[in-house]
């Protein structure tokens, strides 16, 4: 569920910050559903009112023309074609490339990406260096099961190492840290160190429950 919100004031705590949030929408329905123990958890996203960067134009163009070469249209039309489609998937309003929000952009380049890592579309470049949202990204790979280094069918990697002794299927291993992997990046990662690969293509991985990110994204 995603509702439009109006935060109308704020409170610095100690441990956080406590929000007043108008939901123009009556949403008591949804809140005793998803109520767990006497809260409901939920997720903010906090719109940039910047225009669209130059890095973000480019990136949505380059994957447009990647998602074109696959498609066999050419990338005027197919960019009209998916912009309609997120929208109307999105629940979000009419917008253009040349003077739109950051965070339109931002969104719409998830959407492109998670386009091409679902229909198997080869990037030009790797999406880490399209992203506006690393976390998000890392998130939709592991959900499609595509490295998020090369695009190829991928694997689940551990960042955070289970531990000799522990058997992988038993062990609770959600708080451990988790990216998606083919098996060329997945024996790199384990030859040259946790560090290193970090270091090299700048993912630190994501902490998810897999039956969440299964159940929640699917």
């Amino acid at each position: 569920m995603h509702e439009y919100a109006e935060i109308k004031g704020y409170r610095e705590l100690e441990n956080g910050t406590e929000l007043k949030v108008f939901v123009p929408k009556d949403i008591r329905e949804y809140l005793k559903k998803y109520q767990k123990g006497g809260k409901v958890e939920s997720e903010l996203r906090l719109d940039d009112p910047r225009y669209i960067s130059s890095r973000q134009r480019k990136a949505i163009y380059a994957t447009v023309n990647d998602i074109s070469d696959w498609y066999g249209e050419v990338p005027e039309y197919l960019k009209e074609l998916l912009k309609a489609y997120y929208m109307i998937e999105q629940d979000r309003k009419y917008f253009s490339l040349s003077n739109c929000s950051m965070t339109e952009a931002r969104m719409f380049i998830d959407y492109l990406l998670e386009f091409a890592l679902k229909h198997d579309v080869a990037l030009s470049e790797s999406g880490l260096e399209r992203t506006d949202n690393i976390d998000r990204y890392l998130w939709m790979c592991l959900k499609h099961r595509k490295c998020c280094i090369c695009g190829a069918k991928g694997e689940l990697h551990h960042i955070d190492t289970i531990g000799m002794g522990n058997d992988r299927r038993t062990l609770d291993d959600s708080k451990h840290r988790k990216i998606s992997l083919c098996r060329t990046h997945h024996t790199e990662a384990h030859t040259i160190g946790v560090d290193s690969f970090n270091a090299k293509y700048k993912v630190k991985g994501i902490v998810y429950k897999e039956g969440e990110i299964d159940g929640r994204l699917d």
